[in-house]
C-alpha cells in the first residue's frame, strides 16, 4: 500500500501549474505509477510547533500520474489556520491540489472566506503559505468585503499584518450606501483592514483614477480612502474633473469628503471653467458639489470673454449663477480701468460689478480717479457710478498762450 500512505500523510507534491509570482514550484516525489480513487479523504499540515496550518476534507479524490503527478479532488472544504486558529475556509467542486512542508497549492474555482472581516475570495489558483500565513490568488479574481469590492489580477492577503495587497488592473467598488457609487482604479491597492484604509498608487506606480456620484474624476499619482472617515486623500499631479457644469481643478494635495460632498485644496490650486473662459488660482479652496459653489482664499480669477481680473483674500464663485462675490481687499482690473474695494459682487453674463465699502476707481484714457463708499458698474461699457462721499479727480489741461 504505498501509493494510498503517501496521499493521505499529505505528501503531494508536483509542479508546473502555479506562475512563479505565487511561490517556488514543490519539488517532485518519487513517481508513482497507476492511478486510485479515494473516498472521505482529509488534507492535514501541522508546523514545527505542531499547530494546525490546515485542514481539509473531500468527498472523493484521484491520483495518478501522466506525466505530471497531482490530485484531483471533488467537493473540497475546511479551513486554513494562522497559530491553530482558522483564519479563512473554503470550499470548492472540483479542483487539483498539491501541498508540501508549510505550503498548499490549489487550482480550480475556489471560495476562500475570510472568517474575521466577513470576505470573500474566488479565484482559480491559490497558494496558502502557512509559515508565513499569506494568501496568494490569481486568475478571475474577485473579492468581496463588506466595505468594497475589488477585482484585479494578483492578489496577496497577509494575515499576520492584516493587509490585503492586489496587483494590477485593479477596480474598486465601494459596498456602503454613502458611496456606493464611488470606483476606484489602480494598479496597485494596499488595504489595511484593521485601519479600514486603502492605499492606491503606492510609489507612484500607474497612478490613481477615482470616479464618483454623477461622472465626476478625480486623477493622482497616489490616494488614500479611509472608509471610517468617507474621506478620500489625493498626492501629487491631482487633477479634478466635475461634469455638471464642467469645471477642472489642479493641485497638490486635494481631499474628497464623501460624505460633506467637499473637494477640499489646502496647497495652491487652479482652477478653470472652459464653458466660460475663466482660469484661476487660489492658496486654498473648497468646492461643494451639492450646490455647485465654491470658496477660495488669496485667490485670483481671470475673464477672458470681460478681459477682466479680479482678486481678492475670499472669493465665493457660485458656478451655474456665475455670479463672484468677493471680500478683502478686493480689486477688478481691465485693460483701461483698476476698481478697488472692500466687497464686490460680479455678475458675469451682464459684466456687472457691485461694489461697497472704500471704493476707489482708476481709469486711465480718459484720466480720471473716483472714492466713494459704494459703486455700481458694467465692465464692457466701462461705465461706473460711485456714490456716498464722492471724491473725484480729473486732470485739467491748461493751454499757455
Amino acid at each position: 500500500m504505498p501509493l494510498l500512505r503517501l496521499v493521505l500523510l499529505g505528501s503531494l507534491a508536483g509542479c508546473g501549474w502555479v506562475d512563479a509570482w505565487i511561490g517556488d514550484e514543490p519539488t517532485p516525489e518519487p513517481e508513482v505509477t497507476g492511478a486510485v480513487r479515494l473516498q472521505n479523504l482529509t488534507l492535514r499540515q501541522t508546523d514545527d510547533q505542531g499547530q494546525i496550518l490546515w485542514l481539509l476534507q473531500a468527498d472523493g479524490a484521484r491520483y495518478s500520474d501522466g506525466g505530471l503527478q497531482q490530485i484531483e479532488i471533488d467537493n473540497l472544504r475546511g479551513d486554513l489556520r494562522v497559530a491553530g486558529k482558522p483564519t479563512y475556509t473554503l470550499e470548492a467542486k472540483a479542483v487539483k491540489v498539491r501541498q508540501r512542508n508549510d505550503q498548499l497549492w490549489i487550482e480550480g474555482r475556489t471560495t476562500v472566506t475570510d472568517v474575521a472581516a466577513r470576505g470573500t475570495i474566488v479565484a482559480d489558483q491559490f497558494v496558502w503559505r502557512g509559515d508565513r500565513a499569506l494568501l496568494q490568488a490569481q486568475k478571475n479574481l474577485q473579492i468581496r468585503y463588506p466595505q468594497v469590492a475589488i477585482t484585479a489580477q494578483r492578489l496577496e492577503a497577509d494575515s499576520q499584518r492584516q493587509e490585503l495587497r492586489a496587483l494590477k488592473a485593479v477596480q474598486v467598488t465601494s459596498s456602503l450606501p454613502e458611496a456606493q457609487d464611488l470606483r476606484l482604479s489602480t494598479d496597485v491597492l494596499v488595504w489595511q483592514q484593521e485601519q479600514e484604509r486603502l492605499l492606491a498608487g503606492v510609489g507612484g506606480a500607474g497612478g490613481v483614477t477615482v470616479v464618483g456620484v454623477a461622472g465626476d474624476r478625480l486623477r493622482a499619482q497616489e490616494a488614500e480612502w479611509s472608509i471610517p472617515q468617507q474621506q478620500v486623500t489625493l498626492r501629487r499631479s491631482v487633477q479634478v474633473d466635475l461634469q455638471e457644469p464642467r469645471l477642472l481643478a489642479r493641485g497638490e494635495l486635494i481631499q474628497w469628503r464623501i460624505d460633506r460632498q467637499q473637494i477640499i485644496s489646502d496647497a495652491p490650486l487652479t482652477v478653470e471653467y472652459p464653458s466660460q473662459g475663466i482660469t484661476g488660482q487660489a492658496r486654498r479652496g473648497v468646492l461643494f458639489l451639492d450646490d455647485n459653489r465654491a470658496i477660495f482664499e488669496n485667490a485670483r480669477l481671470q475673464s477672458q470673454p470681460q478681459a477682466a481680473q479680479l482678486r481678492a483674500q475670499r472669493l465665493t464663485w457660485r458656478i451655474p449663477q456665475q455670479q463672484v462675490e468677493a471680500s478683502g481687499h478686493v480689486e477688478i482690473q481691465r485693460p483701461n480701468a483698476t476698481l478697488r474695494t472692500a466687497q464686490l459682487v460680479w455678475r458675469m453674463p451682464q459684466q456687472e460689478v457691485e461694489a461697497q465699502g472704500g471704493v476707489f476707481y482708476h481709469q486711465a484714457n480718459p484720466r480720471i480717479q473716483v472714492r466713494g463708499q459704494q459703486a455700481k458698474g458694467w465692465l464692457d461699457r466701462q461705465e461706473v457710478i460711485v456714490t456716498g462721499r464722492v471724491q473725484t479727480q480729473v486732470p485739467i489741461q491748461v493751454r499757455l498762450p
